[in-house]
């Protein structure tokens, strides 16, 4: 009651009461009538606005172990499992009720999320999932197989194992799907003379495709892999939606052309710093300006795209949840608005999932998905106090907390990880070494990371060093694409153990590192 009710972007109800009983908006306006059985909140100073949507993401799916390598592969023709071509399967399957990602997602105020599953090139196909607490992932599942999901992942040492493999792969798995379906319904129709049809349950995934009942989500972070998506699109006449797109700037009039629906990455770079040479080459000069100008086309596109008239959500898939508020706020202050950031995360993702009849707004009769905020969304210090899920209730605490991690803390309590590290691990590139310099900086850890291949130094960001549990992340340039790794691990004397991950590539790898004594 006596809230501020954002019922979608523009449209806003001063003073007023939002109901929700069994799972619905009953009831909202400033003149309505509360139940007497009714639990009432006073929403003095909270705002209240449509649970936000999360366009794809792999919220609440634990990631399976990759098949085995198989003695005597023929890597022409390798088994559909090890291929990672199981479009049969679906993410229900990877899904756990209580996957800390579904918690730490709804904490950031997403009530749905596309959720598709891990794997290679074809995982299989995504659900709506309702963030919510539940004891199964069927109590989950707003909608099950809504997409199918895919990416230009192959396959190690066997064919598709690169991005040619692959797109002919999908050529070819399509075209068939197509003889197959059209052989499957001549039969059914009047099977009198004909070879009755052969059953291949990854063709026939395909069957709502083709109909064009079903869209492909492509994983398609790139220029360049958008763009291969979208001639796929064009050649074989399916309905897709890119998702995950971080480098959209030239696109614009090829998404419009060809109706792609998209989902831009919420997941953004680190503001390049100029290095602190005094004397810097005009090589060094040369690439901080690339740098430079990289970043601002990155974060000033999602405003340029929405003045080419392209209406597009967001996907989570590459960001953790605690940077959902300060992305939009960065992307707000480059020239989006407020209306087009809660379009994004509300209505433009709920019309190009198929769901607006049922949530994306505030109204009479949809789903009792919202959340209730301290002040509005998009003020600095706003908090989330509420937020309903299928109009089950979650309160957060919203005292003012010290941010024990990073701040308010004295050095001495950083003394195990102040200082360097030499580092070591292996990825698919190969061996890599080098050292990580950590230091304090008005109250804040600040870290780099220093190869010694000799490539640019990549800062670490989302430092959190407690209870001797340290964990970061970091950018690196891999062909023009920007890749996020994850590194995860505990510091027990001068020795840190972790892992690091790339949700990107679908992999993770052990990472050591050993304290070196400081300078005499």
């Amino acid at each position: 009651t006596n809230a501020t009710i954002v019922q979608a972007p523009g449209k806003v109800m001063e003073d007023a009461t939002i109901v929700i009983s069994e799972g619905l908006i009953t009831a909202l306006g400033t003149n309505v009538s509360v139940p007497d059985f009714a639990e009432v909140i006073d929403g003095t100073d909270l705002f209240v606005y449509p649970g936000f949507i999360d366009g794809m993401s792999y919220t609440g799916a634990n990631r399976p172990e990759s098949m085995e390598r198989p003695n005597n592969l023929f890597s022409p023709d390798p088994p559909n499992d090890y291929a990672g071509i199981t479009p049969e399967k679906h993410v229900i399957e990877q899904i756990e009720a209580n996957e800390s990602s579904i918690e730490s997602l709804r904490k950031a105020g997403f009530t749905i999320s596309h959720t598709v599953p891990y794997g290679r090139m074809l995982p299989g196909s995504g659900a709506l999932l309702l963030l919510k607490n539940a004891t199964h992932p069927d109590e989950l599942a707003l909608k099950n197989d809504v997409s199918m999901y895919t990416q230009f992942v192959g396959a190690p040492g066997a064919y598709p194992g690169n991005t040619l493999g692959i797109m002919a792969k999908f050529r070819d798995l399509y075209t068939n799907a197509e003889y197959s379906r059209n052989h499957a319904l001549s039969y059914q129709k009047d099977p009198t003379g004909m070879a009755r049809p052969a059953r291949d349950r990854v063709l026939e995934a395909f069957y709502p495709v083709v109909a064009k009942e079903k869209p492909i989500y492509y994983n398609a972070s790139t220029t360049l892999t958008a763009r291969r998506a979208m001639k796929l699109q064009k050649e074989l006449g399916f309905n897709l939606v890119l998702g995950n797109l971080q480098q959209g700037w030239e696109l614009a009039d090829e998404i419009k052309n060809t109706n792609t629906k998209v989902f831009m990455s919420l997941e953004l770079p680190s503001e390049p710093k100029a290095s602190r040479e005094k004397d810097k080459s005009d090589e060094v000069k040369q690439l901080e300006q690339r740098q430079s100008e990289f970043y601002k086309k990155y974060i000033t596109q999602y405003a340029e795209l929405r003045k080419a008239g392209i209406q597009f959500g967001f996907s989570t898939i590459d960001i953790r949840s605690n940077d959902v508020k300060k992305n939009i706020k960065t992307l707000i202050e480059n020239g989006f608005t407020e209306d087009d950031a809660l379009a994004a995360l509300t209505i433009n993702a709920a019309s190009i999932l198929g769901i607006e009849n049922v949530t994306g707004t505030l109204e009479k009769g949809k789903l009792g998905n919202l959340i209730v905020t301290k002040g509005s969304y998009f003020e600095d210090d706003s908090q989330i106090k509420y937020s309903f899920v299928d109009g089950d209730k979650f309160e957060f605490d919203t005292t003012e907390k010290k941010e024990h991690n990073n701040r308010n803390r004295n050095s001495a309590s950083y003394s195990e990880l102040i200082g360097s590290w030499a580092y070591a691990f292996t990825s698919p590139e190969g061996e890599n070494t080098g050292t990580m310099t950590f230091s304090l900086q008005d109250g804040m850890l600040e870290g780099v990371m220093t190869s010694d291949d000799g490539s640019p130094d990549n800062d670490l960001h989302n430092i959190s060093f407690v209870n001797n549990e340290l964990s970061f992340d970091f950018d690196v340039d891999a062909g023009g694409q920007s890749i996020n790794i994850v590194v995860e691990g505990t510091v027990t004397g001068n020795e840190y153990e972790a892992e690091a991950s790339i949700a990107a590539f679908n992999m993770s790898f052990p990472i050591l590192a050993t304290k070196e004594a400081p300078e005499q």
